[in-house]
């Protein structure tokens, strides 16, 4: 039987960048990051590795090393499910296609959700969701990721979405990479992520 937790852990392995929390765990071997050669030439050159070096996925104990990460992590990632907008903003993007609300409407119309459906798995303030949908409020983080996890929408659309509020996936952050996961391998069973969230303690989100 697929066991989706462990190919979870393995991509968290393989992502996951907060070197900071990575280096303080017991039995974290830092790996050295310059290494020298010689040219053809016969000169040294010393050069400094690439920062993904330290990830887990190259640690040599690094499903020991999972396990006691697991238990030190606490989801200290909330917000409120909006941003008020300035005046001169809503004004601005009254005149742009780059707008998120225009743009929300395009992303559901694709997944055929209506604006009333995307909102009935949505764990927000019905006023809240209107406010995002005319332009009012601009959606945080969480509640792009809580809509993508509901709405399924696609990895790829959702990057698109979240540079629309200037945001990224921070690979520094548990929350972000579990959630790449479940959007990048499709997982949108929701007995799966809920396990998932769980594993991870990823809380904070409006499902």
């Amino acid at each position: 039987m697929y066991d989706f937790i462990a190919d979870l852990d393995g991509y968290f392995c393989e992502k996951y960048a907060n070197y900071d929390k990575l280096c303080v765990l017991p039995g974290y071997k830092m790996p050295l990051m310059q290494r020298s050669e010689q040219d053809d030439f016969g000169r040294t050159r010393t050069y400094t590795l690439p920062a993904d070096t330290m990830r887990l996925a190259n640690q040599e104990k690094k499903d020991e090393l999972l396990k006691l990460l697991k238990t030190k992590m606490l989801d200290a990632t909330f917000s409120f499910s909006f941003l008020p907008m300035s005046g001169f903003r809503r004004l601005k993007n009254r005149f742009s296609k780059f707008a998120f609300y225009k743009n929300l409407k395009i992303v559901l119309n694709k997944y055929g959700v209506t604006e009333e459906g995307a909102f009935e798995n949505l764990k927000i303030p019905e006023e809240v969701w209107k406010g995002i949908c005319k332009g009012k409020f601009l959606p945080t983080k969480n509640l792009l990721f809580s809509l993508a996890l509901t709405v399924q929408i696609s990895y790829d659309d959702l990057l698109s979405m979240m540079a629309l509020c200037e945001y990224e996936f921070d690979f520094a952050i548990v929350k972000d990479v579990v959630i790449a996961y479940l959007l990048q391998t499709k997982v949108y069973n929701r007995s799966m992520i809920d396990r998932a969230l769980e594993e991870y303690k990823v809380g904070n989100l409006f499902i």
